[in-house]
């Protein structure tokens, strides 16, 4: 499976890369850089997560199987097709629950919250999503559903998803009758009043309008949260709403109502305390040669991910750990350089994150000498390129009276 999602990962890029240029050419603004970064870095964090929750998403199942099965499936064709519709009626379900519960909410709001809406969105999603998924996903095996079936089904699922993310594809006619669309997915992610909590559906969008939860697009889609957010790191955009609840069970007294808050609405209880969440961003400016390293950063980062998911089969198991986790550090560290996050310590710790993963090349060097050496050669080029552009990451923004 990891072998696929190396391929389809170039696939998403290069259509990504075409909307982007088709938004420029229409100079439109769908797209925002820093946005779509921050969009990538929250995406391979998702995806290195995805490594431990796919495991435990599986594993809960065969436990479930083996212990509560209840019916039993033919294992052919007919099986596939119950899955295909069994998983998208839970997963309408469990996301009609995430918009409904606050701590499902805390996984699933990253995903809401940026204001831009493009395929870049489609990457935009939570690991704590896919952890949350796992108890609702128990649920399929009880009727006899074989485990990998499920699996296999639900990524293949997700693809439909990655494709509605886009605000250029119009209405499509009698389509619209039955599966999700675009236009369907536009007003999911609007936060007009008329649009908030519609079009759950994942591939067929049958079940919002069984269930009273579907609306149509009748006005131009204003996106983004309720709540006062400010998009400028991975890991904020990931934390935000667990940062709301934690403030908010301090706030509120009586331990039966610490415990509802994690239970009700978003919303319930004290009142959203959304207001000055926000991180505080940094007075600093880039110039050209900080932004030229984020690309460096992102590049490889990216570059990196897709090769170790190709060759994860004949590298040790920390050897592939290890490197995913500096390409996801590549990733997150050129999204905070373009949203301008990065701190007075930057230089700092980016010098030691670039030294650890220069002796973890060193030792390589011995048992995968090819390897070794792609890594040094990736440190030494990052190391003389940051050294040169170090000091033009604190340029002091320009006062206007």
């Amino acid at each position: 499976m990891l072998n696929y999602i190396a391929l389809l990962i170039p696939l998403f890029l290069g259509l990504i890369a075409l909307e982007w240029w088709y938004s420029r050419k229409r100079n439109d603004s769908k797209y925002s850089l820093p946005n779509t970064a921050l969009n990538m870095a929250v995406g391979a964090i998702d995806q290195f997560g995805a490594l431990l929750y796919l495991l435990l998403l599986y594993l809960a199942m065969v436990f479930s199987k083996a212990h509560f099965q209840w019916l039993t499936l033919p294992n052919d064709w007919r099986q596939w097709i119950l899955a295909f519709l069994v998983v998208d009626f839970v997963s309408y379900w469990y996301h009609r629950c995430s918009h409904q519960i606050n701590l499902l909410w805390a996984g699933h709001v990253t995903h809401h919250s940026s204001s831009y809406f493009n395929l870049s969105n489609g990457f935009r999603t939570s690991p704590f999503q896919g952890l949350f998924r796992i108890p609702f996903w128990m649920i399929m095996p009880v009727f006899g559903f074989d485990p990998l079936v499920l699996v296999i089904t639900f990524k293949v699922v997700g693809l439909h998803d990655f494709f509605v993310h886009t605000p250029y594809i119009p209405k499509l006619g009698w389509l619209e009758w039955f599966i999700v669309t675009p236009s369907h997915h536009r007003v999911h992610h609007g936060k007009n009043e008329i649009y908030i909590d519609k079009n759950y559906g994942s591939v067929l969008i049958l079940w919002d309008r069984m269930f009273g939860t579907y609306q149509e697009e009748t006005e131009p889609v204003e996106y983004g949260i309720t709540a006062k957010y400010d998009d400028h790191s991975p890991i904020h955009a990931i934390t935000f709403h667990f940062k709301v609840l934690f403030m908010q069970i301090r706030k509120t007294k009586g331990m039966l109502n610490k415990w509802r808050i994690l239970l009700m609405p978003p919303g319930w209880g004290v009142g959203y305390l959304g207001e000055g969440m926000a991180e505080k961003k940094h007075e600093i400016g880039l110039v050209n040669g900080a932004i030229r390293y984020a690309f460096w950063l992102l590049a490889t980062g990216v570059i990196g991910f897709i090769g170790i998911l190709f060759t994860h089969s004949i590298l040790p198991t920390f050897t592939v750990g290890y490197c995913f986790f500096i390409a996801v550090g590549n990733i997150v560290q050129s999204a905070l350089i373009l949203n301008q996050s990065v701190s007075k310590e930057f230089g700092f710790w980016e010098s030691l994150r670039l030294l650890g993963f220069g002796l973890f090349g060193y030792f390589l060097l011995d048992s995968m000498p090819i390897f070794g050496f792609v890594i040094l050669g990736f440190i030494l080029v990052s190391s003389i390129w940051f050294g040169s552009v170090k000091s033009q990451f604190f340029v002091q923004k320009p006062q206007f009276s």
